[in-house]
């Protein structure tokens, strides 16, 4: 009798166990569904809030549009940074780039007019701008960019539609092909400037160097906009050019951009370009521009990248944009 009441007592406690072992997983599949549902909900707001961002800055840089001696500042509105907005469960903060203000890699597909070398008014189309790119390298701030000389040509061979090498620093295929894993050269215009980390010669470090400085805009052949271009872009566009007259110039344009490129010429106060600079590759204003945005609600983050394109009449449309979370 007592063996049959010690049996009885362990199944009770065996059932005891198996409920209690239910009732938790049942409890953890409850709160899992919860905590699933939350971020779900949180994941469709970050969407929806980045959506009205987009939307917001389209309106913003809409309200000068077709206005074809337009000039953009670091003094308009769009390019005054928002680093607080709070919205329901959250909040917002981000800023509006000028991709203008960056050499734009693509231009090294231009038409190649010149053998690149000297700073001299001969220089046009590709010749030009891989000149630029290389006095670029060598105004990256803290870091040495001389030892990347001739990588231009590399770049321009990722680009241009054909297989021929651009010179000695050039890279086609045969270059690309015998790496492991093996790949080709795009052999078109950049849609990214990280494939630039593709290009034969490009490290991780030089790259870091050159993000702020570069664009991939899908147009050959767009003007620096002086008004926004950082130092070392400015001091890429000639050899001969005065350091101290481009600070001048940095530190009296946000409350006084120009408006004609004529005034960096000559011998005016803003004056630091010599005469060898076409006004082809300056601006005073800008097409293309860079959304950086990121949206927090609850414990997550929505970072928002979009490249929006404002066209001279009409709206401005946005080319492209990605995403991450965590």
């Amino acid at each position: 009798m007592s063996g049959q009441r010690g049996i009885a007592l362990v199944t009770a406690i065996f059932v005891v166990m198996l409920a209690t072992i239910a009732a938790v997983a049942m409890v953890d599949a409850a709160n899992f569904a919860v905590h699933r549902s939350v971020n779900l909900g949180q994941s469709e707001a970050q969407w929806w809030y980045a959506e009205g961002i987009e939307a917001w800055v389209k309106g913003i840089l809409a309200r000068n549009a077709g206005n074809q001696s337009r000039t953009d500042g670091l003094g308009d509105a769009w390019a005054q940074p928002v680093d607080f907005l709070p919205i329901d469960g959250g909040a917002v903060r981000g800023r509006i780039e000028d991709l203008q203000g960056r050499f734009n890699l693509n231009n090294l597909a231009a038409p190649l007019t010149t053998q690149p070398g000297g700073d001299t008014a001969a220089a046009t189309g590709a010749a030009m701008y891989m000149q630029q790119f290389e006095r670029l390298l060598d105004n990256l701030p803290g870091f040495d960019g001389s030892k990347y000389h001739g990588l231009s040509y590399a770049i321009r061979d990722w680009i241009d539609a054909d297989s021929d090498r651009s010179g000695t620093g050039g890279a086609e295929d045969q270059d690309y092909l015998g790496l492991d894993p093996p790949y080709r050269a795009a052999n078109q215009p950049m849609r990214s400037t990280s494939e630039l980390l593709l290009v034969r010669g490009v490290t991780p470090e030089l790259f870091a160097a050159l993000q702020p400085y570069v664009a991939a805009l899908p147009a050959v052949g767009t003007p620096i906009n002086v008004n926004t271009a950082p130092e070392p872009v400015l001091l890429s566009l000639a050899t001969q050019i005065d350091r101290n007259a481009v600070e001048k110039f940095i530190a009296a344009r946000k409350a006084n951009p120009v408006s004609d490129v004529a005034a960096l010429h000559g011998t005016g106060e803003f004056a630091f370009l010599p005469a060898t600079v076409p006004a082809s590759a300056l601006g005073v204003g800008t097409h293309y521009f860079l959304l950086q945005a990121q949206i927090f609600i609850g414990s997550g983050r929505l970072a928002l990248y979009s490249v929006i394109y404002r066209p001279d009449a009409g709206s401005p449309v946005v080319l492209a944009h990605s995403t991450n979370s965590d």
